[in-house]
């Protein structure tokens, strides 16, 4: 059979055991995972990010973790490298298995992704002296003239690049973005739920879990290396396990901290879910290691139209 165009896309938050099940389904189909995590994408945090044991990349074919080193690493490189993989994939007649829990990941592969318009380095530089030399403040009052509404700077980089725009264009950035191009037209998605009280339990065994196979030394190594991307360091543990190698925090602040935030991670990302209206979410399931009989259903009848 002919699985060309068809995806199934895992999705949940962290520790939702979406990589387990995916890992189970990918086997049972004989298809192939590609990963749809902003952070496993790196290969300096193996352990830190939780990307899957020698043991399981044996099990099928995985695609798109630690292939990056530590560089700047966009959504958009991701959508190219995903059209590449997809490519490949389809050339053996497997189905691609997506599965991860990045919001703008999976945004993008379900809805497609604008191409944002060209900024000039003269002008990015001009809007990055704005915001670091005057302060967002003054940045938000220069914006006020092209929006109507207003605009708060919880992404520096956003507002830095929407300003960037207005100087050099003399227009707001959102009338210059392409029409967006999905991925695929018809994925089969599927949200890996659990209790949010779980995942915090969950998450919270898994980061000292980690610290014992050796996150802290993984951490260490990427510090010698003097320079961390921005995208890297926003890697759950990683702030405050550097922290801890600087001598700014004991191991069990840090190990604290890591956990705590992590939580918050795991709150926002229920609270991104829930404000999600995808037209195409097929099935909810609470994976606890054994098949819900309706996913494994779903997934035949997807498979065979």
């Amino acid at each position: 059979m002919d699985h060309k165009s068809k995806i199934i896309l895992i999705a949940g938050p962290t520790a939702s055991g979406k990589s387990n099940f995916a890992l189970k389904i990918a086997k049972k189909i004989k298809g192939e995972i590609i990963n749809a995590d902003s952070m496993q994408v790196y290969k300096q945090l193996r352990i830190l990010t939780n990307r899957p044991t020698d043991k399981e990349l044996k099990i099928v074919p995985h695609h798109l973790y630690g292939h990056i080193n530590n560089q700047e690493y966009s959504v958009n490189h991701w959508i190219n490298d995903v059209k590449q993989t997809l490519h490949n994939i389809y050339s053996r007649n497997k189905v691609p298995v997506f599965v991860g829990g990045t919001g703008f990941y999976v945004q993008a592969l379900i809805e497609g992704l604008s191409e944002m318009p060209n900024i000039s380095k003269k002008y990015k530089k001009e809007a990055e002296d704005l915001f670091y030399k005057k302060g967002p403040d003054i940045c938000l009052d220069l914006l006020s003239k092209y929006y109507s509404e207003k605009i708060f700077p919880k992404d520096k980089q956003r507002l830095i690049n929407r300003l960037a725009f207005c100087l050099e264009y003399n227009d707001i950035m959102e009338n210059h973005y392409s029409e967006k191009t999905p991925v695929t037209s018809n994925p089969l998605v599927i949200q890996v739920v659990k209790p949010k009280r779980d995942l915090y339990e969950l998450a919270e065994t898994r980061f000292h879990k980690m610290i014992e196979e050796g996150a802290l030394d993984e951490v260490k190594k990427l510090h010698e290396s003097k320079k961390i991307s921005k995208t890297l360091y926003k890697a759950h543990g990683l702030p405050e396990l550097l922290a801890c190698i600087r001598n700014k925090m004991s191991l069990e602040d840090a190990v604290y901290d890591g956990i705590h935030n992590t939580k918050r991670y795991i709150k926002r990302q229920f609270t991104w879910w829930n404000n999600q209206k995808f037209s195409n979410l097929n099935l909810r399931i609470n994976y606890k290691k054994s098949f819900p009989k309706d996913s494994i259903e779903n997934i035949s009848i997807y498979l065979n139209k």
